[in-house]
Protein backbone atom coordinates (compact mmCIF):
# COMPACT_ATOMS: atom_id res chain seq x y z
CA UNK A 1 0.00 0.00 0.00
CA UNK A 2 2.95 2.18 0.78
CA UNK A 3 4.17 2.02 -2.46
CA UNK A 4 0.97 2.28 -4.30
CA UNK A 5 -0.02 5.53 -1.97
CA UNK A 6 3.61 7.17 -3.29
CA UNK A 7 3.38 6.02 -6.64
CA UNK A 8 -0.09 8.04 -6.76
CA UNK A 9 1.37 11.46 -5.57
CA UNK A 10 3.35 11.64 -8.29
CA UNK A 11 1.85 9.73 -11.63
CA UNK A 12 -1.52 11.75 -12.13
CA UNK A 13 -2.36 8.70 -14.84
CA UNK A 14 -2.15 6.18 -12.01
CA UNK A 15 -4.05 8.38 -9.45
CA UNK A 16 -6.86 8.71 -11.90
CA UNK A 17 -6.49 4.89 -12.44
CA UNK A 18 -6.41 4.29 -9.05
CA UNK A 19 -9.73 6.62 -8.29
CA UNK A 20 -12.05 4.59 -11.38
CA UNK A 21 -10.89 1.43 -11.62
CA UNK A 22 -8.32 0.66 -8.48
CA UNK A 23 -7.88 -3.19 -9.46
CA UNK A 24 -6.73 -2.72 -12.87
CA UNK A 25 -4.33 0.04 -11.92
CA UNK A 26 -2.60 -1.87 -9.11
CA UNK A 27 -2.53 -4.89 -11.41
CA UNK A 28 -0.93 -2.74 -14.13
CA UNK A 29 1.43 -0.66 -12.31
CA UNK A 30 2.40 -3.06 -9.80
CA UNK A 31 1.33 -6.99 -11.54
CA UNK A 32 0.09 -7.52 -8.22
CA UNK A 33 -3.83 -9.15 -8.89
CA UNK A 34 -6.39 -7.91 -6.01
CA UNK A 35 -9.17 -10.35 -6.02
CA UNK A 36 -12.41 -8.77 -7.26
CA UNK A 37 -14.41 -10.12 -4.26
CA UNK A 38 -11.83 -7.89 -2.38
CA UNK A 39 -13.89 -4.25 -2.54
CA UNK A 40 -11.74 -0.82 -2.28
CA UNK A 41 -12.41 2.69 -3.22
CA UNK A 42 -9.54 5.26 -3.10
CA UNK A 43 -10.78 8.67 -2.74
CA UNK A 44 -9.12 12.15 -2.73
CA UNK A 45 -9.31 14.93 -0.23
CA UNK A 46 -10.81 17.99 -1.39
CA UNK A 47 -8.49 21.40 -1.50
CA UNK A 48 -10.78 22.92 1.47
CA UNK A 49 -10.84 20.28 3.78
CA UNK A 50 -8.21 19.98 6.25
CA UNK A 51 -8.75 16.14 6.87
CA UNK A 52 -10.94 13.45 5.95
CA UNK A 53 -12.58 10.81 8.13
CA UNK A 54 -13.84 7.39 7.57
CA UNK A 55 -16.16 6.67 10.30
CA UNK A 56 -15.87 3.20 11.66
CA UNK A 57 -19.21 0.69 11.20
CA UNK A 58 -22.08 1.31 13.50
CA UNK A 59 -22.23 -0.19 17.06
CA UNK A 60 -24.97 -3.25 17.00
CA UNK A 61 -27.97 -1.48 18.48
CA UNK A 62 -29.71 -4.54 19.30
CA UNK A 63 -30.78 -6.25 22.66
CA UNK A 64 -29.56 -9.54 21.41
CA UNK A 65 -26.41 -11.47 22.85
CA UNK A 66 -23.83 -11.75 19.89
CA UNK A 67 -22.89 -15.80 19.46
CA UNK A 68 -19.52 -14.89 21.77
CA UNK A 69 -21.89 -14.04 24.28
CA UNK A 70 -24.24 -16.63 23.76
CA UNK A 71 -21.46 -19.20 23.90
CA UNK A 72 -20.07 -17.47 27.32
CA UNK A 73 -23.20 -17.50 29.22
CA UNK A 74 -24.94 -20.92 27.88
CA UNK A 75 -25.06 -23.64 30.45
CA UNK A 76 -24.89 -21.25 32.94
CA UNK A 77 -21.72 -20.68 35.04
CA UNK A 78 -20.65 -23.68 37.31
CA UNK A 79 -18.48 -21.89 40.03
CA UNK A 80 -21.73 -20.09 41.20
CA UNK A 81 -24.10 -22.93 40.70
CA UNK A 82 -23.88 -25.86 43.64
CA UNK A 83 -25.69 -28.24 41.85
CA UNK A 84 -23.14 -28.11 38.93
CA UNK A 85 -21.91 -31.49 38.03
CA UNK A 86 -18.26 -32.20 36.73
Amino acid sequence: MKQVLELSAVDMSFRRRLLDAPHEAIRDAFGIHVPPHFRMRFVERDADLDALVVLPEPAATSDELDDADLDSVSGGNAWTDPDARW
